[in-house]
């Protein structure tokens, strides 16, 4: 069990596989569907309009997005984690899915490499 535990980091990076891999998928099934444009307009109806389903993923995300960014960014000056910021632009530019499992990736990999020494 504790070489599970040993490498619990992994399970983080194969997140973050899979949340930028299937991002990024549907993302562009949705510009096919618009003729190859990215519909700003037909996204968020999507994501606030729709149903009330989608309202609540969609509340669910901002706030734990909101939460796991508060995290990245307090926890990455915590441990004085070089270019913080990359994974901020990372959650903006590729997805959520794929820069918040990708940071705590590395923080595990930065902590396991600090008990280490």
């Amino acid at each position: 069990m504790q070489r599970v535990l040993d490498n619990k980091h992994y399970l983080f990076l194969l997140l973050a596989i899979i949340g930028g891999g299937y991002t990024f998928y549907f993302a562009v099934l949705g510009v096919i569907e618009h003729n190859g444009k990215f519909d700003i307009i037909a996204f968020v109806n999507s994501t606030w309009i729709d149903n009330y389903y989608a309202k609540s993923l969609t509340l669910d995300f901002w706030t734990g997005s909101i939460a796991g960014t508060l995290f990245i960014i307090i926890e990455g000056l915590r441990l004085k984690m070089k270019k913080v910021f990359v994974y901020l632009l990372l959650t903006v530019f590729v997805a959520y899915a794929f820069g918040f499992p990708l940071f705590l990736f590395m923080r595990a990999v930065l902590l396991k490499a600090r008990n280490e020494k």
